[in-house]
């Protein structure tokens, strides 16, 4: 979905909708983590920035919505422009959500940084529609040494830039797991919370390894840490889905004291770590011609 500004597709209308289709829906659905989460911990948002998240969120939805097969006419160009002012505006109210809003609460602190670091990765994979300038530094999300143009200038930075930033968040994925409900997480089997944990530490190690390689990026350096990240995002899927189903994972005492909230955040991280196999995947085979 994200590769076609990577040289692996052109913008084919197709293409660019159904990814911006994808991340529609997920922007809604951050509002609603957004909100739903601020509940348990009675962090009491004002009513402006409850009618703003609404109003984000319904606009959100209607883009969606739209970006059916039936009104595959639109014109691209206008539906880009419509998406990412809307998510500008997003973006905003994350900044200051961080400090008006959720601060001194650190699991939504860290929940709201964690999404503002999606909404901020979005923008990036549709700038190049819109804009060809060269990205400076201060516009880049990641430092400037991993990240000098935006998704990068050629297709192997760009492919390097989306790991990255993948792997950043399989990393933060299972601490907001852990974080939603913690009192009743703690009571889960040992073994449930070491394989969480060694997620988060096998996600950064793969950030370590990308540091690493990119003063000598090339082709075969880049593929071995892909496929490390595609066999390590496998894995972790397996986890999401036992703590999904597999009552010895998540006891079925503890889980019925868990508020929605978490199952519906459980199901969001799944969707998420199954579009980046998918990534992982046109990876493979539009630049290496293979899955493995």
């Amino acid at each position: 979905m994200d590769m076609f500004d990577c040289g692996i597709y052109s913008f084919v209308n197709t293409m660019t909708m159904d990814t911006m289709k994808y991340w529609a829906k997920n922007s809604y659905q951050h509002i609603d983590v957004l909100l739903y989460s601020a509940m348990p911990y009675d962090a009491a948002l004002s009513e402006s920035y409850n009618k703003e998240m609404k109003r984000l969120h319904d606009a959100f939805q209607a883009i969606h919505e739209e970006l059916n097969p039936a009104n595959r006419e639109r014109i691209i160009y206008h539906m880009v422009k419509r998406f990412l002012t809307l998510n500008d505006h997003f973006v905003t109210l994350l900044e200051r959500l961080k400090f008006e809003g959720f601060n001194g609460y650190p699991i939504l602190y860290q929940l709201t940084y964690h999404i503002l670091y999606e909404q901020m990765y979005v923008s990036e994979i549709f700038k190049p529609l819109l804009n060809t300038r060269y990205v400076q530094p201060q516009d880049v999300l990641i430092h400037a040494d991993f990240r000098r143009g935006g998704l990068g200038t050629n297709p192997l930075q760009c492919i390097y830039g989306q790991l990255y930033f993948w792997s950043i968040i399989g990393a933060e994925h299972p601490s907001i797991i852990m974080n939603i409900s913690p009192a009743e997480m703690r009571q889960l089997p040992e073994e449930t919370i070491d394989e969480l944990d060694n997620m988060t530490h096998l996600f950064n190690r793969i950030n370590y390894k990308l540091t690493q390689i990119y003063p000598k990026l090339n082709k075969e350096n880049l593929r071995m840490v892909i496929k490390e990240f595609d066999t390590l995002n496998k894995e972790f899927l397996k986890i999401l889905e036992k703590l999904s189903k597999n009552n010895r994972y998540l006891p079925q005492a503890v889980r019925k004291r868990l508020p929605d909230i978490f199952f519906g955040i459980l199901e969001h991280i799944i969707k998420e770590h199954e579009y980046a196999e998918d990534l992982c995947d046109r990876i493979l085979k539009g630049i290496y011609g293979h899955n493995h």
